[in-house]
C-alpha cells in the first residue's frame, strides 16, 4: 500500500503538521501555502508556530490538484477557487441532509 493510500485510510486527528511537512506532503509551495492561509482558505492550527491539523493536508492537496488541473499561476485565484470548491461541498452536504429529511 502506498503512503498516499495509507494517509487516506489512517488519518489520526490528533496529529499536527509543521509548515515544512505540509508543503512536502501537499505539493504546494511556501508562497502558495502562505497565500491560502492569508485568504482564509486554509486554517493554521497555530499561526505563530505555523502548525496545521491533519485535515489541512486534504485541503492543501485539493488546492494543489486544482492549481495543476486549472493551470492557476495566481495564488489569489487559487484561494478563490479553493474557497468556492469548499462552499460547493458544504452546500451539497446541506442539500443531502434536506433531501434525507424529506424522504423520512
Amino acid at each position: 500500500m502506498s503512503a498516499d493510500i495509507a494517509d487516506a485510510y489512517y488519518l489520526d486527528r490528533t496529529v499536527t503538521l509543521s509548515r515544512t511537512e505540509l508543503i512536502a506532503r501537499s505539493g504546494l509551495t511556501e508562497t502558495e501555502l502562505a497565500a491560502l492561509v492569508e485568504a482564509g482558505a486554509l486554517a493554521a492550527q497555530d499561526v505563530q508556530a505555523w502548525t496545521f491539523t491533519v485535515e489541512c493536508l486534504t485541503v492543501a492537496r485539493t488546492a494543489c490538484r486544482l492549481r495543476d488541473q486549472l493551470a492557476l499561476d495566481d495564488t489569489h485565484a487559487l484561494a478563490v477557487v479553493l474557497r468556492l470548491t469548499q462552499r460547493i461541498g458544504e452546500l451539497e452536504d446541506q442539500l443531502a441532509q434536506v433531501q434525507a429529511r424529506l424522504l423520512r
